[in-house]
């Protein structure tokens, strides 16, 4: 399947999950990688990146574990539910020092 169908194909899951436009771009300008993801800033942002992650999720859920882990979906899903962890975690080390 070329590149092209590949992307058509995941853009009609991650609709279909629940993702709108402005969420497919925000995943296209980070070229649709886990390592692009950059770390959460704000409360705010970290609500948009839980929503994502939820849709990406949910638009794997029916394959097996190892399936989602080799997915575009479950790579994008993973990297923003550590980023959503390391804003979390980020309060607890303040409060270690």
């Amino acid at each position: 399947m070329a590149e092209t169908d590949q992307l058509t194909a995941l853009r009609a899951r991650l609709t279909a999950a629940g993702l709108g436009g402005r969420d497919l771009a925000w995943l296209e300008d980070r070229s649709w990688s886990d390592r692009n993801i950059p770390a959460i800033s704000s409360a705010t942002e970290r609500t948009e990146y839980a929503r994502r992650e939820a849709a990406l999720n949910a638009a794997i859920a029916s394959l097996s574990s190892s399936e989602r882990g080799a997915s575009i979906e479950g790579k994008l899903a993973a990297a923003l539910g550590a980023r959503i962890a390391d804003f979390d975690d980020r309060g607890e080390e303040e409060e270690e020092r």
